[in-house]
């Protein structure tokens, strides 16, 4: 056995976790300044100032300010994700769940989400840069889709992921025209989108 493969071990998960906590204290810092004054108010030097860390730190872990759309993600999908632990109710109960909460969250924090989400848009207008910012998002629907599938709630009209990814593009565009207009409520149009994918669009036989 390599010696010296295990006393690098140690060395590299401590760089990992420095490198994962400097991001989050990025993140957080960010928020609470967006929480504090106008998210177009904030500079990246701000940011870093209220961070502790240099702006090459900051680029390091963010391109910019909108990149920071993709943690509020990733974080708010993980905190679902422990919410569904232990989750009592049908496979369709916690996929409503799951986007009563997306669409509940990203109401809370409208003004920021729209900006950021606006600037997003305009920053990075990629389809990849679109999927990497909904990424874990689109990882949770898959799963969530595939579990009411496998419990015969669903029915099986595509496969999970072809499902999900539809259904996270329709999200997103919703997202982007609520950016234009500040008296939509997301949990509404969210509900008539998940409506739209319980039921469908054909008119039901009276």
């Amino acid at each position: 056995m390599d010696a010296s493969a295990d006393i690098d071990k140690p060395a590299s998960s401590r760089r990992t976790r420095k490198k994962e906590r400097t991001r989050r204290e990025i993140y957080e810092a960010a928020m609470g300044l967006f929480n504090e004054k106008d998210y177009d108010d904030v500079t990246i030097g701000d940011i870093c100032e209220r961070a502790d860390v240099a702006k090459a730190t900051f680029f390091l872990h963010f391109p910019n300010k909108a990149a920071l759309l993709s943690e509020f993600n990733e974080k708010l999908t993980s905190g679902i994700r422990e919410q569904l632990e232990g989750f009592k109710g049908s496979a369709t109960d916690k996929f409503c769940f799951v986007i009563s909460e997306l669409a509940g969250e990203w109401q809370r924090n409208a003004p920021v989400m729209r900006k950021m989400t606006r600037e997003f848009v305009d920053a990075l207008p990629t389809l990849e840069a679109g999927k990497a910012a909904n990424e874990s998002l689109l990882t949770l629907t898959m799963e969530l889709i595939r579990e009411a599938q496998k419990a015969g709630e669903f029915r099986k009209i595509a496969p999970p992921h072809r499902l999900a990814a539809a259904f996270v593009a329709a999200s997103s565009a919703l997202t982007i025209e609520w950016t234009e207009m500040p008296g939509v409520d997301t949990s509404e149009t969210h509900k008539e989108l998940l409506d739209v994918l319980l039921n469908g669009l054909r008119q039901k036989p009276k």
